[in-house]
């Protein structure tokens, strides 16, 4: 996981936690207003202070938004640039998926004219997502995921029976056990 890195004018290494963007956009020390030199983004490190504390990540967005953000920014072999917006949207995403559910609980009952419909795209994504996660496409199942997730909140609006809806998503809740256990 790669992060910025940050030096004082002293040449040394200061943490994320300690510099914040002024009105134009440039980094300085909170304790003192002293400019801050951004470096190139390298692994974390202890040593160059570039670390972000996963323990501080947890409590603010939970386990599973911060698991979300870092299996969907890339591939298991390739780096993964930390940012605190992505896992600010991952979060974002985790609640829509939470509301959608309390939305498909409290939902009147239609007619089910398009079960069919649903059955069929909900049976294709379990496909696909099984053959991301076998191939380690980790990334990419979740990129599907959001496909799905968006046929769901569609899919209140139709005709769909309420059994219908409830056993989809369910399915589909069951899918993203690896990725975010908890909310699943």
């Amino acid at each position: 996981v790669c992060h910025e890195t940050y030096k004082d004018q002293n040449g040394k290494w200061v943490n994320p936690e300690e510099i914040k963007k002024d009105n134009n956009n440039n980094y300085i020390k909170i304790k003192d207003g002293s400019k801050i030199i951004v470096g190139p983004s390298e692994s974390m490190s202890k040593s160059k202070k570039n670390v972000i504390d996963p323990e501080k990540m947890i409590n603010t967005y939970g386990a599973d938004a911060v698991r979300w953000f870092i299996l969907s920014e890339s591939p298991p072999e390739r780096d993964v640039q930390w940012s605190d917006q992505g896992v600010n949207a991952a979060y974002k995403f985790l609640q829509k998926i939470y509301n959608l559910n309390h939305e498909i609980i409290n939902r009147k009952d239609r007619k089910g004219s398009d079960d069919e419909n649903l059955d069929l795209e909900t049976n294709n994504y379990i496909s696909k997502m099984t053959n991301f996660i076998e191939n380690f496409n980790l990334n990419v199942a979740i990129a599907n995921a959001y496909t799905i997730f968006n046929i769901f909140n569609k899919a209140l609006m139709e005709n769909i029976s309420n059994k219908c809806l409830k056993d989809n998503f369910m399915q589909f809740l069951k899918t993203l056990i690896p990725f975010t256990p908890h909310i699943a």
